[in-house]
């Protein structure tokens, strides 16, 4: 008799390329999963034809509140779904949004159905941390008391780093597996400027790039690029280039605008064929990291910047998981206590001392491979093993 499949559910809002490398590996390695999500997007390779894919309501980041009420309606109706449809498949859940958590644990407590926790941001501690909310505020003494609740009952719970892997067993005496973010390195490469037609486009060539590329949001400190682009307005062989979009925008493009600032170049988000074009065009990308953030998240933008072989200007906490990856690979600077003239000297450091821009670029790149879709099957190998 033909042996059945073990069958999974992967429920995450938003499905990128990170999420999409794990249900491919799943499915690659012999089992059925089915994804619950809004959207999916994906930079280098798609969803196998093996997946089934059922579509509920987008993410809204527009605002707070938006954020907040879509996670929750996508976690209701996706409750509902596995509460009369899966009832025998294990669960795998991302904290996009992490309310899917606390359902998942109402369905081990109400069923004995196993689950799975994949935590890339944890929440309520990085309201905390941000000082949006107050440790004492009554709903995040609750919203800890629910973390506490699944965090114990889940049969293993993932995360990035060692920061993050301390805040969680704040929660819950379950060790976290601790696997790192990834890019594929084969699409994202370093290249000659001669050659990149990103930089052909927007005549950057024969410029020292500066790069930042992703959300303008307002934990996210980009006004520090165009303070230093305003200290280096002089140097007319220094361009800062910012793509992305978000709630900050309108403040940077009215800072622009303002003080005249002919060195910043602002795109919008570009179609991902061009992702290793923009990003390989960069002779330093700038990677942000809000002060509290610290433990409870890793922007996966380092892992890109690096593949593509630009060296890292980190605006975080030297103590960070992304600080300390900077620094162990000698990739590039980290600013915890700063000002623009610091970020502008450290620019104009790079552009006097090719040899150790190219050093911080190949040890960049040489980081990268450390860091690659391999990974995926690691989620594989631990879930899929016998667990309580």
């Amino acid at each position: 008799m033909k042996k059945e499949k073990k069958k999974y559910v992967f429920v995450v809002q938003v499905t990128r390329q990170l999420s999409v490398d794990i249900l491919n590996a799943f499915v690659r390695s012999g089992t059925e999963i089915e994804l619950l999500t809004g959207t999916v997007e994906y930079n280098y390779e798609a969803p196998d034809k093996d997946i089934k894919i059922r579509y509920f309501n987008k993410y809204k980041n527009a605002t707070f509140t938006s954020r907040i009420v879509s996670g929750i309606y996508f976690t209701i109706t996706t409750f509902f779904y596995l509460l009369f449809k899966s009832r025998r498949n294990e669960l795998i859940l991302v904290s996009t949004p992490p309310f899917t958590f606390y359902t998942a644990w109402f369905l081990k407590k109400m069923r004995g159905q196993k689950y799975h926790l994949v935590v890339w941001d944890l929440y309520p501690d990085v309201l905390v941390n941000l000082g949006v909310l107050s440790k004492n505020n009554i709903l995040i003494k609750f919203w800890r008391m629910l973390n506490e609740w699944a965090f114990r009952n889940a049969s293993s719970i993932f995360t990035l780093g060692k920061g993050m892997d301390n805040a969680i067993r704040n929660y819950t005496k379950v060790s976290p597996e601790i696997i790192p973010n990834w890019v594929e390195t084969s699409f994202i490469v370093p290249l000659r400027k001669e050659e990149n037609s990103f930089v052909k486009d927007h005549e950057l060539n024969g410029k020292l790039v500066v790069l930042y590329s992703g959300n303008l949001g307002l934990t996210h400190d980009v006004e520090a690029i165009v303070f230093a682009a305003k200290e280096l307005l002089f140097d007319t062989s220094i361009k800062f280039v910012i793509i992305g979009d978000g709630p900050k925008l309108p403040k940077i493009k009215e800072f622009v605008n303002s003080n005249k600032l002919t060195n910043v170049l602002i795109l919008p988000y570009q179609d991902k064929s061009v992702l290793p074009y923009s990003l390989s065009s960069a002779d330093i990308c700038v990677v942000t990291l809000s002060k509290g953030a610290e433990s409870v998240s890793v922007p996966s933008k380092t892992y890109y910047s690096m593949a593509a072989g630009a060296s890292i200007f980190a605006i975080a906490s030297n103590d960070s998981e992304l600080g300390s990856i900077i620094k162990n690979y000698n990739c590039g600077y980290v600013f915890e206590d700063y000002t623009p003239v610091d970020l502008s000297n450290a620019i104009l450091k790079l552009k006097g001392n090719k040899e150790l821009l190219d050093t911080f670029k190949s040890n960049a790149r040489k980081a990268s491979l450390n860091y690659t879709p391999q990974n995926a099957y690691k989620y594989f190998e631990i879930i899929s093993k016998p667990t309580r």
